[in-house]
């Protein structure tokens, strides 16, 4: 089972505006992360009013690029944001091509970061299994072409990826389901 986890942006404050805040901040939750498996990480911006893009790339961008989704078996999205701070993220997260899963105001997810994989993303099956071939049959893709992509988007952590019980072919076969749209409700990832 995977254990839901918030980190609460606003604990930075409601306008937060540099690289030394965004790194206190990628300090905080890479902190509070040590030692976890099996995570379904929520990095909620509710309450953030604006942030710099210097703040979003040291704090977000950083943490994103570096963070071993596979090593934690884990899930990353994002939540809460406002338009002005959807645009800051979007920003940072292109120049360093990472893909992000944004749960979106109405309860739908999106990708950012690469256009690619958002159009990858969007034709994906939500709420249930598939496989590589599945989504190369759904975007008319090579089957290869279809892995290279799911591979990126689990290794993001936009989609869980399981070792499939029974592989069709001689290979490793994996199933995989795209991350939750929940956000979980409680306090998050906060100093005392």
């Amino acid at each position: 089972m995977m254990e839901p986890i918030l980190f609460d942006v606003v604990q930075l404050g409601q306008f937060p505006a540099t690289r030394s805040r965004g790194r206190e901040g990628r300090d905080r939750l890479e902190d509070k992360l040590v030692g976890k498996q099996r995570i379904d990480l929520t990095i909620d911006f509710t309450g953030v009013n604006a942030m710099t893009i210097s703040f979003a790339d040291e704090f977000l961008g950083k943490f994103l690029s570096t963070f071993d989704t596979e090593k934690f078996e884990a899930t990353v999205k994002l939540a809460g944001l406002n338009a002005e701070n959807f645009e800051a993220v979007e920003i940072c997260l292109e120049r360093r091509d990472t893909p992000a899963a944004v749960v979106n105001p109405d309860g739908s997810l999106t990708l950012v970061g690469d256009r690619i994989l958002a159009d990858t993303f969007a034709a994906i099956p939500q709420g249930k299994e598939f496989k590589a071939n599945d989504v190369a049959d759904a975007l008319d893709l090579s089957a290869q072409n279809a892995n290279n992509r799911l591979k990126r988007l689990a290794t993001a952590g936009a989609l869980r990826k399981t070792r499939s019980s029974a592989p069709s072919r001689g290979g490793k076969e994996f199933v995989y389901t795209v991350v939750t749209a929940d956000v979980p409700d409680g306090q998050g990832l906060v100093d005392s």
